[in-house]
């Protein structure tokens, strides 16, 4: 069966691998078919051109779980976020995710309910009714993001650093990059932990220079 119409340049070859059922879902409504298709071939497509998708189920539910932990610990804007990469990845919302937004959502509408969106779906590192912080808080992660990528490729490519002050002292070496060692080390900590937590490792980049520091001495 040949893919629909609509899906033809999100197929990637699979075209032929289309059962009707799918097929006719996606002619109702692509999302639902590609859906359909995944649950029964293993193969994800997403949105847009060429969005095939390779991360596996346990890495999408693993990143899941994190929002889920972060809105069990009061940020409700992890809710959204979680929903945006169930849209990213075309998958249907867990049942802790739907359970929780439309519970959300529904109180919202009730009179004497919270007067803004800003406060049901609010977090403290992302303070969305605060303009000035909310930008701030994104310069951050920005800047913190470039920093942290480039502090790991730094220390990757030079053996001899060995702790965590002395790749944020050379990094800031390379280039100005506007900001003073104290909130360089707290901005590139702030993705360490992020990313660790999202990938479910533990080699932040202390550690990793822990580590090499005691295999070299």
């Amino acid at each position: 069966m040949a893919a629909p119409q609509q899906t033809d340049e999100l197929f990637l070859g699979l075209g032929d691998m289309w059962e009707k059922r799918e097929s006719d879902l996606a002619a109702f409504e692509p999302a639902w078919g590609k859906a359909a298709f995944f649950f029964r071939t293993g193969h994800r497509l997403g949105h847009g051109h060429n969005s095939l998708r390779c991360m596996p189920l346990m890495a999408v539910q693993r990143m899941l779980n994190v929002y889920r932990k972060r809105f069990q610990e009061g940020d409700t804007l992890s809710l959204l976020q979680a929903i945006s990469m169930c849209a990213e990845e075309n998958l249907p919302l867990p049942e802790w995710l739907a359970l929780a937004f439309h519970k959300r959502m529904t109180a919202f509408g009730r009179p004497g309910s919270q007067p803004s969106l800003d406060d049901v779906f609010s977090s403290e590192s992302m303070p969305t009714n605060a303009p000035k912080k909310a930008a701030q808080a994104r310069q951050d992660w920005q800047l913190g993001g470039l920093l942290w990528h480039n502090a790991w490729k730094l220390v990757l490519e030079d053996e001899t650093i060995t702790s965590f002050d002395g790749a944020v002292t050379a990094l800031l070496e390379t280039k100005k990059y506007g900001v003073a060692k104290t909130k360089a080390k707290q901005l590139i900590l702030m993705i360490d932990s992020s990313q660790a937590e999202f990938l479910g490792k533990t080699e932040t980049l202390p550690r990793f220079l822990e580590k090499r520091r005691k295999r070299l001495t």
